[in-house]
């Protein structure tokens, strides 16, 4: 998407091919060579693997029953080779496609697959070998490299070879001379493309744990998924501020670059620093990005989609801050692969002293990748261009690869236990032999003479028997007594070593607990925030073409900025220790007090254990980040086409540091409504909490400034048949169609992983029951409104909103219905979106483009009353609320009735607090803004276009020398249902 973006339409059937082509031909060279080269066996030689070839030895086949063992088993546990191969592949068919972006529109298809082999099978291989592979750079100096998750092996082996590449290809015809051709031909898809690729990070980073097995692993993949997070926003403001300051001009694309940057420069470090030094990263590569980009400008260097400064240059950046940034205490104390632990000395301390040696290693690092990747590439594109068979000629890069070699001309979207002592041998059998015969013979005598007088000596020997046989009798009991004590120390040692392995048992499934939590919050946090490429495709489609680049940007910077405003205040606010105040938190300001280090070792412990289990800090910021800025993102389509960005991105910092953060503080964060009547409120994943705040502070914010110019004077000149170009250029209906599919994907984390935890069965229930009333209410939200609307003219727009109706009036009351109350719930959400938007705001003359507030506002307060009025089907009498399937307890266990009609109460009241506080907060900060002027574009440059005027490129969609104007469009659409749908 990105890519295609970025390119001509007339290029966009062979940019497409060309990535399809790198994977399929990237796969059999990882496959064939690349996995053997990079992980095979290197038998000491530090450079290159030696088995491992076409996948054998992947597994082992018993010659006699011919069962296949797949699984490779050590002290640390069982792991597949193919499962290795597996998540390799992903990051070397990446490295692949970097070169693919520099090399654009100009090179041959078939000439690219070769090299795509070549770079899967040896280039890459190659730099892992050396690095991942267990390699010479794992072992340099006594301290090894630093790359957690690929800024050099990947990125920097990727933007090396694409900058090599693009150098000997030479500049696509006509770049610097006709620079205006070669605009970007669909920012929107290259918003999309950014938006997918910052999702599917989220895999690249965090999954770089490679093991989710304990609550450490949990909260290693946490801390990484925020830096990624803080590093990507960071990048991303700071190309966005330097572009402005530079040409007075607002990129998009720039600023997709910057949040790429970001990413690349985190993601070796990603695994050993805290969250300052991950904005550090993101803020100076951002800066590196914007220089590297205006370096190849002034080299006549043609990167179509700046590859090479994204990638090569942020990637060597990207390891000298691995090392530079360790955990921000400078080159003494060094931590690298260790984590959150340390490298330690023989004796178990702390090596210090090796900073400076181990930046060293990672600059060794940065010209080694460099020199290989570069001559390599350099050698394979060279032979190429010499044989006349990597580019295409100049008539057809005119006319367009597209044209002479595709069928379709346009574009489509795409424990041992110890034995008991042995008792003495002397003592185990009884009395002695001697003494037995004696008694014998001493018997027979008496019984023989039974009658006769008893001489005195043997009356001497009858004394020596008893007192002989008393000792025996002492040393059988004293025997005895002594098995007793050995049996129950046996006993007892048993049960203390069943006790500690029972103990041990708990403390494994703990830390697997914390670990599944970990995997499951990050899944679904990543989930969220994908569903930003949703609100992006939305707004974007609902709004006009000649505003669209500032739709997008306003989307992208609120992003940012709202990233930023919630790491540095609005977390403290939200979730800080109250100190009893019900209404602020105190503490944890810039991410302090995420982890604790100790003075002495410097051991850093991130992880909070209680007797419920360990979760990370880091963690809960992660996903609870994803929610806030959704909750921004809802104001950024209340106020489109006519807001300034600068002061839009000052109004998204207010509201994910203050406004929402209070309204999370006095609810999720424990405060005053969360007990309020010893009922308490219920949202379980946010009606309230996200949408009403968001949707208040919209409404408030349009109101203030305003309707777009000629919105109800020439309301036609705003529909979307009078949007023609719109409409086909930009595909918006389309866009609208994905959004509503994007937003109901990023809907199954926003409800589901609201559930907050996944150890055991009746969290995976909570979480089917919440998945399946999200799906009911969506769907019957959406076809109530379709069915209210005028039948003669099918709205798609009107349609997505009531699928987002119902999905919004759902999330308050997801884990307390039974599924006939989310039909209920999502119905009556239809019926409440369609009377807000379509009749009491069109009466009032707000102007709202893509009714969120109807949307988020409305129905949002229609969640929070659903939440008390169908909890379980019950009625007010008996009251679940956030016990999910349970019930609010008495002291005695038992269920307290009669407190229904008290929990609706509260709902309402939670309704009232929130547009209360949101609603006069909100008025403010865009009040003060309103009075200041900076709040508003003028009239001209709302009639003309926001893109033309503070835009570079001036307009979203940019059209190909062989692109059909819209009047031959719509002349060629052989559907009439196709025309009437425009």
């Amino acid at each position: 998407m990105l890519e295609t973006g970025c390119c001509r339409a007339k290029n966009a059937s062979n940019v497409l091919m060309k990535n399809l082509v790198n994977v399929c031909c990237g796969t059999l060279g990882w496959w064939s060579i690349g996995w053997a080269l990079a992980y095979g066996e290197q038998n000491g030689n530090g450079f290159i693997g030696t088995d491992g070839f076409f996948g054998f030895g992947f597994y082992t086949r018993d010659k006699a029953s011919g069962v296949i063992t797949p699984v490779e088993c050590t002290s640390d546990g069982c792991q597949s080779t193919m499962l290795s191969w597996f998540f390799q592949w992903a990051f070397c068919t990446a490295g692949a496609t970097i070169v693919s972006g520099a090399v654009a529109e100009r090179v041959k298809s078939p000439t690219y697959a070769a090299f795509a082999f070549l770079m899967t099978s040896f280039i890459y291989p190659m730099v892992v070998a050396s690095t991942w592979g267990g390699g010479w750079l794992a072992s340099l100096f006594g301290v090894g490299y630093m790359d957690f998750a690929g800024s050099g092996v990947v990125h920097l082996t990727g933007g090396i070879s694409g900058l090599v590449g693009t150098t000997i290809l030479g500049a696509r015809t006509g770049r610097f001379s006709n620079p205006e051709e070669f605009e970007c031909h669909n920012l929107p898809l290259v918003v999309l493309g950014t938006f997918a690729l910052w999702f599917g990070w989220y895999g690249f980073n965090p999954g770089s744990t490679l093991t989710m097995k304990s609550g450490s692993d949990g909260a290693l993949a946490a801390q990484v998924a925020m830096n990624t997070t803080l590093a990507a926003a960071t990048g991303g403001i700071t190309v966005f501020l330097l572009r402005y300051v530079i040409t007075h001009k607002y990129d998009v694309g720039a600023l997709c670059n910057g949040i790429l940057a970001g990413l690349v420069s985190i993601t070796a470090g990603c695994g050993n620093m805290e969250s300052g030094s991950a904005v550090a990263t993101g803020l100076i590569g951002g800066i590196v990005y914007q220089a590297a980009s205006m370096l190849l400008q002034k080299l006549r260097i043609d990167d179509p989609v700046d590859a090479s400064p994204v990638h090569g240059f942020c990637g060597a950046w990207g390891l000298i801050a691995a090392g530079l940034f360790d955990w921000g205490r400078g080159i003494d104390h060094y931590h690298g692969w260790s984590g959150f632990g340390c490298m330690e000395k023989d004796d178990g301390g702390c090596q210090t002293g090796i900073g400076g040696t181990a930046i060293g290693v990672q600059f060794i690092m940065v010209l080694a990748i460099v020199a290989w990747a570069g001559t390599l590439s350099g050698i394979g594109f060279f032979l190429l261009k010499v044989t006349g068979a990597l580019r295409y000629g100049t008539h057809v890069e005119e006319v367009g690869i597209d044209s002479p070699f595709r069928t379709i001309q346009h574009l489509r979207d795409s424990i041992a236990r110890k034995e008991p002592p042995a008792l003495d041998a002397s003592r185990a059998n009884g009395p002695s032999l001697p003494s037995a015969m004696k008694l014998f013979s001493i018997v027979s005598l008496l019984g023989s003479v039974a009658a006769t007088p008893v001489p005195h000596e043997l009356l001497l020997q009858v004394q020596e028997l008893q007192a002989e046989l008393s000792t025996q009798r002492q040393v059988i009991q004293e025997l005895q007594e002594e098995r007793r004590l050995q049996a129950a120390e046996s006993e007892t040692r048993q049960m203390q070593e069943s006790i500690d392995d029972k103990i041990k048992l708990q403390e494994a499934d703990l830390g697997l607990g914390g670990a599944l939590d970990s995997a499951w919050l990050v899944l679904c946090g990543a989930l969220v925030m994908f569903m930003h490429a949703g609100f992006a495709m939305l707004e974007t489609g609902c709004c006009r073409a000649k505003n669209a680049s500032n739709v997008l940007m306003k989307n992208l910077v609120n992003v940012c900025c709202g990233t930023l405003g919630w790491w540095s205040i609005g977390w403290a606010l939200a979730y800080g220790e109250q100190n009893g105040n019900g209404f602020i938190g105190t503490d944890g300001f810039f991410g302090f007090g995420f982890y604790t280090r100790d003075k002495a070792s410097g051991v850093i412990t991130p992880v909070e254990c209680t007797s419920d289990g360990c979760q990370s800090t880091m963690l809960s910021w992660f996903f609870q980040w994803a929610f806030c800025t959704a909750g921004a993102t809802i104001v950024s389509g209340a106020v489109a086409e006519r807001v300034k960005s600068p002061t839009y991105a000052a109004f998204a910092f207010l509201m994910t540091s203050f406004i929402y953060p209070m309204v999370v503080a006095s609810t999720w964060g424990g405060g005053w409504l969360a007990s309020l009547f010893g009922v308490g409120y219920m949202d379980f994943a946010g009606s309230g909490v996200v949408h009403l705040t968001g949707g208040i502070s919209g409404l408030v914010g349009t109101t203030i400034l305003g309707a777009r110019t000629g919105r109800f004077s020439n309301p036609e000149a705003f529909l979307p048949s009078k949007m023609l170009w719109h409409a086909v250029a930009a595909k918006n209906l389309q866009m609208l169609k994905g959004d509503c599919n994007g937003h109901r994907f990023g809907w199954y984390g926003f409800n589901p992983g609201s559930t907050l935890t996944m150890k055991s069965g009746s969290d995976g229930a909570l979480a089917a029951q919440v998945a399946m009333n999200t799906t009911l209410a969506a769907a019957t939200g959406g076809i109530t409104v379709f069915l209210l609307r005028d039948w003669a003219a099918y709205d798609v727009g009107a349609l997505c909103d009531g699928i987002l109706a119902g999905l919004v009036s759902i999330t308050a009351g997801c884990g307390n219905m039974e599924s006939g109350s989310a039909v209920a719930t999502g119905l009556i959400g239809g019926g409440v979106v369609q009377l807000a938007a379509s009749m009491l705001l069109q009466k009032l003359r707000i102007d709202d483009p893509v009714d969120a507030s109807p949307v988020h506002g409305f129905c949002g307060a229609w969640g929070l009353i659903a939440a008390g009025l169908f909890d379980w089907g019950r009625g007010i009498d008996h009251y679940h609320g956030w016990s999910g399937f349970g019930c609010m307890e008495k002291d005695d266990g038992g269920c307290q009735t009669g407190i229904g009609g008290t929990a609706i109460g509260v709902q309402f009241i939670m309704v009232l607090a929130i547009v209360a506080w949101a609603g006069t907060l909100s008025g403010i900060g865009f009040f003060l803004l309103k009075v200041t002027g900076a709040l508003r574009y003028g009239t001209h440059v709302e009639e003309v276009g926001i893109d033309s005027h503070h835009h570079s490129p001036p307009k979203a969609y940019a059209l190909g020398p062989n692109s059909l104007s819209p009047s031959k469009v719509y002349d060629t659409m052989t559907s009439e249902s196709e025309r009437s749908t425009v």
